[in-house]
């Protein structure tokens, strides 16, 4: 399914106009090439996806596979039609599953930018967040109803889809790069 069309509020709608039928509720699942073919409209936008596509590079080459990426924020909303500027960064809850703490320590030490949101925001534009959904039952079902809560809105309140993305893509990621390479602006 394509990304849908922003709404008459500007946003990704939270469901496509029914919301008991699962295929049409946020997230909406795409590739990181859909995503830059549909966000890469300025320089700044560019620059913000090239930098994810960095970091999800970081990510498999620490041998971070097993998971996905929910992504929101004013990225994915018409903010320079909203607000007259252009984004401020892309949020990122990355949900990952199945290692060890010994390998999560490692990725502490070999992407830093993926632990500490501070860091992710001042270096690479992107507002991450990790969500480890292996850790127990329990927490994940707490740490969903968290994110897609606080995504499921804008600062207005208005309701908004988000977008979902699998980790392990790296030739739908070399795409998007590559198209990102083509995009003149």
């Amino acid at each position: 399914m394509p990304i849908p069309s922003f709404d008459h509020n500007l946003v990704l709608p939270p469901h496509l106009g029914d919301p008991t039928v699962r295929s049409d509720l946020s997230p909406y699942p795409c590739t990181s090439l859909e995503l830059c073919q549909r966000f890469a409209t300025s320089a700044h936008r560019k620059t913000i996806l090239n930098n994810f596509l960095q970091f999800r590079d970081q990510l498999r080459a620490s041998g971070l596979l097993n998971g996905l990426q929910w992504l929101d924020g004013s990225f994915l909303e018409d903010i320079e039609q909203q607000e007259g500027r252009p984004p401020r960064d892309m949020d990122v809850v990355t949900i990952y599953w199945g290692y060890d703490i010994p390998f999560q320590q490692n990725l502490v030490t070999s992407v830093p930018e993926f632990w500490d949101p501070q860091l992710s925001k001042a270096s690479l534009l992107l507002d991450h967040y990790p969500f480890d959904a292996g850790y127990s039952p329990l927490r994940t079902v707490e740490m969903s109803r968290y994110w897609a809560q606080l995504f499921s809105h804008n600062r207005k309140g208005v309701w908004k889809g988000m977008l979902s993305i699998q980790l392990n893509t790296p030739a739908d990621d070399t795409a998007a790069m590559a198209h990102l390479q083509t995009v003149a602006l």
